[in-house]
């Protein structure tokens, strides 16, 4: 692993290297004007010459920190736009199980939140480190030609700020490991609880869990700020340690101007030149620090992106050979000596039990998986139907053309599955059924464009029996030039037509934005740290031109104590701000957090993660940029100004009118010169982490289908117009940059030619305060935009009527953002302790009566009573961690308990394994739905609502599993594309037409 200030990061980015060059030549004629300025603004101190120079090192010093601004921000997005690029492909070359084991939410981090923290190492650290080597040198030698004193001490005084932050730096990078351990499981624990929603809100544990985000929360905060405690104590010591030098410096030539051993204008060129001696090192030092973050993503990007990866050759053809297939797995091996060959115009069904290695066996033909023994081999171009799909687009027409770039045969192929009318569809709006059926159009697409092998596993598991003998007809026809492997619990079923499913637009929840709380207490310190800094700047330029007069030494001391003073306050009331504000923010986005997971609690949305995550981080970023600085700025401006109006009242004038206009133009350039670029660069980040979460997620169908370079290419075109509002936010930023350079440089000249060093330098001290406008001008549109994600209107929902059967009266149910409701005028009554089936095709509205009669969806109209319901749902919802904890998400209960509804459940052989963890893609289907069902037989309810609970099983432990729910006692509804399930049931609900034979 590179180590060294600038890490791994110029061996993997090419614009690093770039970078540091144009940086470097920046900053050494940023060197050279920054002398040039101080020279002429002493010369016009002292003698009123050397205005024209002024004036051209004020523009020049300008436009070169436009310059150098511009050059780090353009640098940082390709930088970001390399590495992404890198990151992803290299993830997806290692395969989907090394993506499952890293874990797709912390790769999903890794490669946003964690690459997004490069903007401050190139705009921050980059410059200041090329400056420190450039500018203390140069300054340096102009100090030794000038006062050789002042040089030495500069020279013995300079080393100890490397040294400080080298041992600082030592100490912290343990602790920016652990924060980013802790901010990567943050990602994970909330993308499981998200996963977990529905379960836990039937449960009645949702609104529990938000104690749980905040404990999350809470760690995050404890762990960043521990170490953003050392870290800023790193930029105290160095701000202390170059204040107090500056402030010798300051003392020993007050003390020779007194005894006439050099002259004023000689003073005033030391003094404004001896700050920049350590003000690059001290910069460099703390933003080394404040970049830490990012380039510990660099480190963990390149342990990624050095791995040498192998992926396993095509080789052409059209034939499957297994020959004693065995996969050992957590009790045994499944398969356990499987072999079979299969030819192109065959169809081979893989039988056995659920749990038996019917999935292992596709993940082993995919490579996927390495087989403990036996052989495993493909030649041809596979096509693959997972038990799980996943899509990395947004809807299913831009899924298949992934799939099949150019295809024109899409909506045929998707015909022949009955979901033409799916196309262009959210795929988040589609049921399982509907999903399942996208999946199976993508894998016969791709078998007509030139797949020879074709996997299918459970591809009509969620399907009813009219659309399940659709998908078997095109199956066979795809049989005749493909190698076909099919894995299904199903006998072959007859039917005719299928109901169309419901029209969903987009959803319409009001976000209206709510003004944030200012952080208050740390924009109070960020006032007094800046009015510090100013008074420093003020005594010791006050304190030069008293010596300049040769008073009696004693008559100095005051001056002398109240520079130190005034030193050592800068650096501490500067950490006490950034502790105080960071914590504040920090509390206010976890308080944020929490509210949110209640407001998600209530509507169920769908991005939740990212709403959880990347909102709540921009709006805890954002606060600092946004709020805080205005404050501060305006604080120092109004105290300047009035010590300015009791030395000179037009000078004062002067000063005001400046900074006002500064003030105002800046912010108002940086706004207009980006042109939103700001807003559209945080929506732009925000559909980079979302397609980034999708694309991992979705790993396993992208690469069996080799779709992924694809869609690589894809978000490296997302990234290149990203990078491109990058420049645009960061020429305007430049631009403001300039003008508050500008500004206060035009200040510092005018009052310069009073003759008053305080009134002459005293300006230089505010572009500090004035910069941090212009970024915080750009970035409010963004801050409120998050803001209003995370707080959007969520009205508590009246409970339902509450009795022990079901009545539905005259009901009608629409999905939010729908055209028409899904279920009109329906009519239901259940009485306790019946076993009603609901049948219906796919899309018919089985699910949405579900979601009713679960509290999800309000009805529309009609009289509703419902009495308490336990949930199975078609997904398991399980997370990763052990079984206990997983069945414990219905209530609290013993392990006896948790054993006999594992039995009940027909896994009486995971009674002993209720410490395993397991991984909800560690699981078969039928072992998941088997411990979702035994996790809803658990909950105290009166009513059982199991969506396709044995889809996945075979027919045996189908009915052995149904037979013992019918001794329950309790009221069963129970979706079912079986008719056999169907016609054991005490009552048939028929959603669609026609009916089942």
């Amino acid at each position: 692993m590179k180590r060294g200030p600038l890490g791994a990061l110029p061996q993997l980015s090419r614009n690093a290297r770039r970078a540091l060059v144009g940086v470097g030549a920046l900053a050494f004629l940023n060197a050279l004007a920054l002398v040039a300025q101080a020279v002429a603004l002493a010369s016009v101190i002292t003698t009123r010459e050397g205005l024209p120079l002024l004036a051209v090192a004020i523009l020049a010093r300008a436009g070169l920190s436009w310059a150098t601004e511009s050059a780090a921000a353009r640098a940082a997005a390709g930088a970001k736009e390399e590495l992404r690029t890198q990151l992803l492909a290299k993830s997806f070359e290692r395969g989907p199980g090394w993506i499952a084991d890293r874990g797709t939410a912390e790769l999903s981090v890794l490669a946003t939140k964690g690459l997004d923290a490069l903007d401050v190492y190139f705009t921050r650290y980059l410059p200041a480190l090329v400056t420190a080597v450039v500018v203390p040198p140069l300054a340096g030698a102009w100090i030794l030609f000038t006062d050789w004193p002042s040089a030495v001490l500069i020279a013995l005084t300079v080393p100890l700020i490397p040294v400080f932050a080298a041992l600082i730096g030592w100490y912290t990078e343990k602790r920016v490991k652990k924060a980013a351990d802790v901010t990567e499981l943050l990602s994970a624990q909330l993308l499981e609880l998200l996963r977990a929603l529905p379960v836990l809100t039937v449960f009645g544990r949702a609104k529990q869990q938000a104690g749980a985000v905040r404990q999350i929360g809470e760690q995050h905060r404890k762990a960043t700020m521990g170490t953003l405690r050392i870290a800023f104590l790193s930029a105290l010591v160095l701000e202390i340690a170059a204040s107090l030098s500056v402030a010798l410096i300051a003392v020993g030539i007050g003390i020779r101007l007194v005894h006439g051993d050099m002259t004023l204008m000689t003073a005033l060129v030391v003094l404004i030149l001896a700050p920049e001696c350590y003000l690059p090192l001290r910069a460099a030092g703390a933003a080394h620090h404040a970049s830490e973050d990012g380039l510990e993503a660099v480190r963990r990007v390149a342990e990624v992106v050095e791995h040498e990866g192998s992926a396993r050759p095509r080789l052409p053809g059209g034939s499957v050979h297994v020959d004693n297939l065995r996969v050992l797995r957590r009790d045994g091996f499944a398969p356990d000596g499987v072999s079979f060959d299969v030819r192109q115009g065959e169809i081979h069904r893989l039988e056995g039990a659920s749990g038996k290695g019917k999935s292992t066996t596709f993940q082993v033909l995919l490579g996927f998986l390495e087989p403990t023994d036996g052989t495993a081999f493909v030649a041809g171009d596979i096509a693959y139907v997972p038990q799980k799909p996943a899509f990395a687009a947004a809807t299913p027409r831009a899924e298949l053309e992934l799939a099949v770039p150019g295809a024109e045969d899409v909506e045929q192929v998707a015909d022949e599955v009955a979901a033409a009318h799916l196309l262009d569809r959210r795929i988040t709006d589609l049921s399982t059924g509907e999903r399942q059926r996208v999946a199976v159009a993508r894998a016969l697409l791709r078998v007509r464009h030139g797949a020879t092998v074709l996997l299918l596993d459970e591809p009509t598991a969620h399907l009813d029996p009219v659309t399940s003998r659709k998908v078997d007809k095109a199956i066979r026809r795809a049989s005749d030039t493909a190698a076909v492997i099919l894995a299904s619990h199903r006998e072959k079923e007859a039917a005719e037509d299928e109901t169309f499913a419901r029209v969903v637009t987009e959803e319409t929840t009001p976000e209206r934005p709510k003004r944030l709380p200012v952080p208050w207490k740390g924009a109070g310190l960020g006032v007094l740290a800046a009015m510090a800094g100013i008074a420093l700047t003020a005594l010791a330029a006050h304190l030069i031109a008293r010596a300049a007069e040769m008073p009696p030494i004693l008559t100095l001391s005051v001056l002398v104590v109240g520079v130190r003073t005034f030193a050592l306050s800068k650096g501490v009331l500067r950490y006490i701000e950034r502790l105080v504000t960071h914590d504040e923010t920090f509390r206010l986005a976890n308080n944020l957090r929490a509210e949110l997971w209640l407001r998600l609690v209530r509507t169920q949305r769908r991005d939740g993660l990212q709403r959880l995550v990347d909102d709540t981080d921009t709006v805890r970023d954002l606060i600092p940029r946004v709020l805080v600085p205005p404050i501060v700025a305006i604080g120092a401006g109004i105290a300047t100004t009035i010590l300015f109006a009791f030395i000179d009242l037009k000078s004062a004038l002067v000063l005001g009118a400046l900074l006002l206009a500064a003030g105002i133009a800046a912010p108002a350039v940086a706004v207009w010169t980006e042109r939103r670029a700001s807003t559209k660069l945080a929506r732009g980040r925000r559909q980079i982490a979302t397609d980034t979460i999708n694309a991992l997620t979705a790993a396993p169908d992208l690469i069996a289908h080799d779709a992924h370079h694809r869609l690589l290419a894809r978000l490296h075109a997302d990234d290149v117009d990203l990078a491109a509002q990058t420049r645009r936010q960061a020429f305007g930023t430049g631009a403001a940059t300039a003008i508050v350079l500008l500004a206060t440089g035009a200040a510092a000249l005018v009052c310069a030619l009073t003759g008053n060093p305080v009134l002459g330098l005293v300006p230089l001290a505010l572009a500090e305060p004035l910069a941090a406008l212009p970024l915080a001008a750009q970035q409010r549109r963004a801050l409120r935009e998050a803001s209003a994600r995370l707080r959007f209107d969520a009205p508590e929902r009246p409970e339902p009527a509450r009795g022990k059967r079901i009545r539905l009266e005259n009901v009608d149910v629409r999905w939010p953002g729908a055209t028409e409701p899904t279920l009109r005028d329906l009519h239901l009554n259940v009485e306790p302790g019946a076993h009603v089936a609901i049948v219906g095709p796919s899309g018919s509205g089985k699910s949405t009566l579900f979601a009713l009669l679960l509290g999800f969806l309000p009805p529309e109209r009609g009289i509703v009573e419902l009495p308490r319901a336990t949930w199975c749902p078609q997904e398991p919802m399980l997370v990763s961690t052990t079984v206990r904890e997983n069945l414990r998400m219905s209530g609290q209960h013993d392990d006896e308990a948790l054993r006999k509804a594992l039995s009940d459940a027909c896994l009486p052989d995971w009674a002993d394994r209720l410490d395993t963890v397991i991984r909800p893609d560690q699981v078969s289907g039928g072992e998941a739905q088997r411990l979702a069902l035994a996790r809803a037989l658990l909950h105290d309810a009166d009513v059982v609502l199991l969506d396709e609970p044995t889809a996945h099983l075979d027919e045996p432990t189908a009915r052995r599993l149904l037979e013992r729910l019918r001794h329950d006692g309790r009221t069963v509804l129970h979706i079912t594309h079986r008719p056999d399930e169907a016609a054991r049931a005490d009552l048939v609900l028929d959603l669609g037409t026609p009916a089942y034979r």
